[in-house]
């Protein structure tokens, strides 16, 4: 594509902040802007739909961060070249160097974003993307997933698209065949998270390990009790949950 523009979407919650990015990459003869999204959940639903060649992404976004929406767009096939837009302090930025990757610091400045732009340019008409493989890697940093904002939903496959599912809405998820599953009303959604992952990304104080391979809600736990010496968790939709012996003690703390 040597003549042809380098198509870019957009993604951030804040009207004026989107609205301000917009105008820029309108300014810049090589881009062709595609779409702009107000969120995570549309960001990665845009980009399905659109394919962009980059996607300048906001990091801190109300329903999915950009970096989660990142990480399941790398999950889903070969990536767009994603820019994060950040209002991150000194250590997240050294991060992304570190990483290789490409940031564009709020307030944003004019000079700045051409010098990113131009890259980006070179590195898609150049019919390649050496970035995948360092996102890939920056987005299991423990530090960067630490400051990332938690899930307020669950990502989870559903056909050949991302759904979405409330964490109340989610009793259980487990890891079957070396597969992460989330049960929801009666069915079982594919998770592209390890269940380590998920630890450090839901809610503090929602989930509990009740084993290796399983996390409970505990809103969703109808009654407990011992079994032959094995605590056992009833959940509301009837499935029966045993702790491990390693894990038993602090679920019951958990449980108080």
């Amino acid at each position: 594509m040597k003549n042809e523009r380098v198509r870019a979407l957009i993604a951030d919650d804040e009207p004026r902040a989107r609205q301000f990015l917009e105008k820029l990459l309108g300014e810049q003869e090589e881009l062709e802007m595609v779409g702009a999204a107000r969120g995570g959940v549309e960001a990665l639903a845009l980009c399905h739909k659109l394919q962009p060649d980059v996607a300048f992404l906001d990091i801190h976004m109300p329903d999915l961060s950009g970096l989660e929406v990142a990480r399941q767009l790398m999950r889903a096939g070969p990536p767009p070249i994603v820019v994060f837009v950040t209002a991150y302090d000194k250590y997240a930025v050294e991060a992304f160097e570190v990483a290789a990757l490409d940031y564009v610091l709020k307030p944003i400045k004019r000079e700045r974003l051409t010098e990113t732009v131009r890259r980006v340019v070179a590195e898609v008409r150049g019919g390649k993307n050496t970035q995948a493989e360092a996102l890939e890697e920056a987005l299991d940093n423990p530090e960067l997933v630490k400051r990332a904002a938690v899930l307020k939903r669950l990502p989870v496959r559903y056909r050949r698209e991302i759904k979405l599912l409330d964490l109340e809405q989610v009793p259980l998820i487990f890891s079957r065949d070396r597969l992460v599953l989330a049960r929801s009303d009666g069915h079982e959604y594919l998770v592209d998270y390890t269940l380590q992952d998920l630890e450090t990304r839901l809610p503090e104080g929602q989930f509990v390990r009740a084993h290796r391979a399983a996390l409970v809600n505990l809103d969703a736990i109808e009654s407990y009790g011992g079994e032959d010496g094995v605590l056992v968790l009833r959940l509301k939709d009837g499935t029966r949950v045993e702790a491990s012996e390693r894990r038993a003690a602090e679920v019951r703390r958990r449980l108080k």
